[in-house]
């Protein structure tokens, strides 16, 4: 029966290195996943500030039009104040004059604000742009080791299943049903290691009697609180 019992064990640790496996091929998408996120998130990050500044340099350039519009209404008004007849129509032209020399300076304000805010965002843009380069190659490295490791494990497994079909056709039929129908039971685990007089799969005590004859016999013991194959390997 000692042949059994290490034929259990060795079928549990492929079945573990499978199970292993198997997860690890689920993480690794979304682990490549969330690296692509990264890289677009740090894109769109750049991009929005490059748009940033060229939004904010059209509005610049909108508010110069318009003081060269009320400049060229200035000498208009100017042109005009030498022609007018009546005293009421020179104060109105004045006061339109002095309303279009208001409006240029306040403009001429925004324009002065507009230049820091895009010196600004330009410094941060020349910052962002060298780390940018540098995150993306490191994120493209990332996701390429990713790939491959992914690759690799795909072949593991397949090797691992292979080899677990060769080995099930050296394990008792009888055995190998009731080994999988523990292991689907009890989350992949079939086969637990006594230690002391505990089940380290369940946890719990075994009774003194089958630890008793666990110990002496090499038969193959089953724990009566959680059905699990028990093997005692001694000190």
């Amino acid at each position: 029966m000692e042949g059994d019992i290490d034929k259990l064990l060795k079928l549990q640790e492929i079945d573990s290195q499978i199970d292993n496996l198997k997860k690890l091929i689920e993480t690794i998408p979304e682990e490549i996943n969330n690296l692509e996120k990264e890289k677009e998130e740090l894109i769109f990050k750049f991009d929005k500030l490059r748009n940033d500044i060229r939004h904010l340099e059209a509005l610049k350039k909108e508010k110069e039009l318009d003081i060269q519009t009320y400049e060229d209404k200035i000498l208009k008004i100017q042109s005009s104040l030498e022609k007018v007849k009546t005293n009421e129509e020179y104060k109105a032209l004045l006061r339109e004059k002095a309303h279009a020399e208001e409006t240029i300076m306040e403009l001429e304000d925004e324009i002065l604000n507009l230049m820091e805010e895009i010196e600004k965002l330009k410094e941060e843009e020349k910052k962002l742009k060298d780390k940018v380069g540098e995150k993306r190659k490191d994120i493209e490295k990332a996701i390429e080791l990713k790939k491959a490791e992914l690759e690799k494990t795909k072949e593991k497994l397949d090797q691992l299943l292979k080899e677990r079909e060769e080995y099930i056709k050296t394990v008792k039929p009888s055995l190998f049903s009731k080994y999988e129908m523990v292991r689907r039971k009890r989350g992949g685990k079939a086969v637990a290691i006594v230690d002391s007089n505990t089940c380290t799969g369940c946890f719990m005590i075994i009774p003194p009697k089958v630890y008793s004859e666990l110990v002496k016999s090499k038969k193959l013991f089953t724990c009566p609180h959680c059905s699990r194959f028990l093997i005692y390997q001694g000190d």
